[in-house]
């Protein structure tokens, strides 16, 4: 694993910290997803310094709903946080559910969109939500194959 990727961590935690203090903004800062081993990309192959080195920026999409489930059916939960780490040109990139929990990260690469893949790896996309927590395990990450537009939908469950 690269250094750039280890320092990048750390760096965006305390940029995130110092930017997102003392406005007036209603939303919850978002905060970078923990760094798990699972969640780490694979070092680039020997001889190269990019840690996106074998991937592909791909002119698909991501998108879906973030939900709730209640007894009424599903119900959608505006602002949600998705965090997709090889999404967009520039990586790193966070997408906010809208009125109807709908988030989209786009596939346009001549705006800065589409999603680095390698054939047949999941990548790793974190969702949260203040007042939520991810039903199937405690760091709120999913991990979706992507192989054209593709459409995930996840569900959180109130805390």
């Amino acid at each position: 694993m690269s250094c750039r990727m280890l320092l990048g961590t750390p760096l965006l935690m305390l940029l995130v910290g110092l930017f997102g203090c003392g406005g007036d903004d209603p939303l919850p800062t978002p905060t970078p997803p923990p760094v798990t081993p699972e969640a780490i990309v694979p070092p680039p192959p020997a001889g190269t310094a990019n840690w996106l080195d074998g991937y592909t920026l791909t002119g698909v999409s991501l998108s879906g709903t973030v939900y709730e489930s209640t007894a009424t059916g599903p119900m959608p939960i505006a602002g949600a946080l998705v965090y997709c780490e090889l999404c967009g040109k520039e990586t790193h990139t966070w997408a906010t559910a809208d009125g109807n929990g709908i988030y989209n990260f786009s596939g346009d690469l001549a705006n800065g969109g589409g999603i680095w893949l390698v054939a047949g790896r999941r990548i790793a996309i974190w969702v949260q939500a203040e007042g939520y927590r991810d039903p199937i395990g405690s760091l709120n990450s999913r991990y979706v194959l992507i192989d054209g537009d593709t459409r995930s939908d996840f569900e959180l469950v109130p805390r």
